[in-house]
């Protein structure tokens, strides 16, 4: 039992990198918008460039011909288009896997192996909420009870996501749960503090 289970944390382990790589061209304006206040010298070529290159360094650091950029761009864009490939490669792959595992455990097999699954989900989605509520903290400068009230306002917006009905609209529960999320923030938080709030989670909304 103990090889399935390890079988199926690295699928998620693997499935959850592959995704974050896919999407790792999308976060391109976010390090743009770092990057024009961020008055520290740019890191050498090679420490951590995975995270620090954008085509705002290419084009101000290493003045790109017009050419060179739109070469860099089509670059960019078949790169991201690969992983995306390989991302759904890997996650039918994973569900091919996790069917042939599933079939030859018994009932009571599957229903232990449901839970153990359902509690690492949990826990990585926990672990997801602390992230993003320390890097608002930091941006917003919260108190601990702002933290607090944002990370209430954040599970109780996820919940309501995952508490959707058959037939209902998505987008439109989406629209709702955070259109309730930001009513709870803006009584939390101060007017300048809710306005970065607001410029902010737009940009990640930008680049999902």
């Amino acid at each position: 039992m103990k090889i399935w289970i390890l079988i199926f944390s690295t699928a998620l382990f693997v499935g959850g990198t592959c995704l974050g790589v896919a999407l790792q061209p999308k976060l391109v304006p976010t390090a743009k918008a770092e990057t024009r206040t961020d008055s520290a010298p740019a890191p050498a070529w090679g420490q951590h460039h995975g995270r620090e290159l954008s085509l705002h360094r290419f084009t101000s650091e290493l003045k790109l011909s017009d050419e060179q950029d739109r070469e860099l761009d089509a670059i960019l864009t078949e790169s991201q288009d690969e992983l995306k490939y390989l991302g759904s490669a890997m996650r039918a792959a994973q569900d091919k896997s996790r069917q042939r595992i599933t079939d030859i455990l018994t009932p009571e097999q599957k229903k232990r192996l449901d839970e153990l699954m359902a509690a690492e989900r949990q826990k990585r989605s926990d672990a997801e909420l602390s992230k993003t509520v320390a890097s608002y903290s930091k941006i917003l400068k919260l108190s601990e009870d702002q933290a607090k009230d944002l990370r209430t306002a954040l599970e109780n917006s996820r919940s309501r996501r995952r508490e959707m009905k058959h037939g209902e609209d998505y987008q439109q529960i989406r629209k709702s749960a955070r259109e309730e999320q930001n009513k709870a923030l803006e009584k939390s938080f101060t007017p300048e503090q809710y306005q970065r709030y607001l410029e902010v989670s737009e940009l990640e909304r930008n680049d999902r």
